[in-house]
């Protein structure tokens, strides 16, 4: 893949967004980058794994079968030794999704410090950048974002494109 577009309507099923968003954070999980980004101005704790049939099983033998939320994702790549920046707009429901990530990656393990929860108040800008693929486009990380509203996604393991965005997220939003 070099990318690939998605688009999301009321028409087209939502299915294939939330399977891409899946397939990244498995990777994720799997062989977690230091640090992955996540710029969204509106961030939830949605589910973003569906382990329900023990499909992951084989591949991570501690993940619970149930839906797996992002909180715990994110806990769990701490855990796995990467680091996770999170940019997003100083509101209270985004402030109350870090507060609880940043309450749990310290009470947890420890790992508060390969966290880092940053905020701009016009924050537009939408990705999540792993060590080789990045997601972008309209969707925030919301269950709107993934489920219900009209969006237009790329992912691209580009390696131009993903240093290109790599070096502008450490720019404006630092590192873990």
């Amino acid at each position: 893949m070099r990318s690939r577009s998605l688009r999301t309507s009321a028409l087209s099923s939502h299915e294939e967004l939330a399977d891409a968003l899946q397939a990244l954070f498995v990777a994720e999980l799997l062989n977690p980058s230091s640090p992955m980004w996540i710029v969204t101005p509106w961030i939830s704790d949605v589910v973003v794994l569906d382990n329900r049939s023990g499909l992951f099983t084989g591949l991570l033998p501690d993940l619970p079968r149930r839906p797996i939320r992002l909180i715990e994702v994110l806990i769990n790549l701490l855990q796995r030794g990467g680091g996770v920046v999170i940019a997003c707009r100083p509101d209270d429901h985004n402030r109350s999704f870090t507060e609880q990530l940043q309450h749990r990656a310290s009470a947890e393990g420890g790992w508060r410090e390969r966290l880092s929860c940053r905020y701009a108040s016009e924050l537009h800008e939408k990705g999540i950048l792993s060590g080789k693929v990045l997601l972008s486009g309209s969707m925030n990380l919301t269950y709107n974002g993934i489920r219900r509203l009209e969006e237009s996604i790329t992912i691209t393991n580009d390696a131009d494109a993903v240093a290109r965005t790599r070096h502008a997220y450490e720019d404006r939003w630092g590192g873990a």
